[in-house]
């Protein structure tokens, strides 16, 4: 009986697993094209900016294993990344703006 409860969750992880790695390649082939087609515009560079915001939190809590975390740590990890992606994101479309002179 408990044999048959392991392997069907074992099942249902690596099928979750399998399914959030599909969409984090999908995810980064989307951002690879709009790397590719040279589009530096504000709007694509914020599209990419939420694209990794996404991606991170499915890295964050799916194979980070940060969802069963104390709610403290997850925060704090979680508020640095989301931190640091918007900063950078910011800093990208100003100086886009800046030269593009808008």
């Amino acid at each position: 009986m408990q044999t048959n409860h392991y392997q069907r969750i074992k099942r249902y992880l690596t099928e979750t697993t399998f399914n959030i790695w599909l969409r984090l390649v999908g995810l980064t082939l989307v951002s690879a094209i709009i790397a590719e087609t040279k589009n530096t515009t504000i709007v694509a560079t914020v599209f990419v900016c939420a694209i990794v915001i996404v991606k991170g939190h499915w890295i964050i809590e799916e194979f980070m294993g940060l969802k069963h975390a104390a709610p403290l740590f997850r925060k704090i990890i979680k508020g640095y990344f989301y931190a640091m992606t918007t900063l950078v994101g910011v800093i990208v479309a100003y100086s886009q703006a800046s030269f593009l002179g808008v």
